[in-house]
């Protein structure tokens, strides 16, 4: 058995994604062709991560940039012992960030992305990982390069 090393981050895809660019409460831009989570909506969210070793385990963070506050979600021990190196974990969150459901494991199936365009900024969200191997051992904490805008989709 192995521990789990080198987790990462490797990217990410929501369920809505911006046919325009649109502007933050700072006047940023959000360029077209973003993926989005809509607060108001189910989101369905798969975060493409990768690992050295014996993923057992992989527990999920959402922290708001600007507030701080964190939504946690894990999956189970989803069964044998993963050594593929990397994968895509999917969950969905329903409106206010709460998660609904997971899927257990790690799979490369593909979310159906919405487009939309009117779209009410409310702040962004970086995600965190970190694996656990069969004995409990935990990796390195990875989080997103980038931050995912949450929004109100009108």
């Amino acid at each position: 058995m192995s521990p789990v090393r080198n987790l990462s981050v490797t990217g990410y895809e929501t369920s809505y994604r911006l046919t325009q660019n649109v502007r933050d409460q700072n006047g940023n831009t959000i360029a077209a062709g973003s993926y989005v989570i809509c607060d108001n909506r189910d989101t369905r969210v798969g975060v493409d991560v990768s690992w050295t070793g014996g993923l057992s385990q992989l527990a999920i963070q959402f922290t708001g940039a600007r507030t701080g506050q964190t939504k946690t979600v894990a999956t189970e021990d989803y069964g044998p012992i993963d050594y593929r190196g990397a994968g895509r974990y999917e969950y969905t969150l329903t409106p206010g960030m709460a998660p609904q459901t997971l899927k257990n494991g790690l799979g490369a199936q593909a979310i159906t992305v919405n487009p939309i365009t009117n779209v009410t900024v409310k702040g962004y969200t970086y995600v965190r990982v970190q694996g656990y191997d069969a004995a409990g051992g935990a990796s390195n904490i990875a989080e997103s390069v980038t931050q995912i805008p949450v929004v109100d989709c009108l």
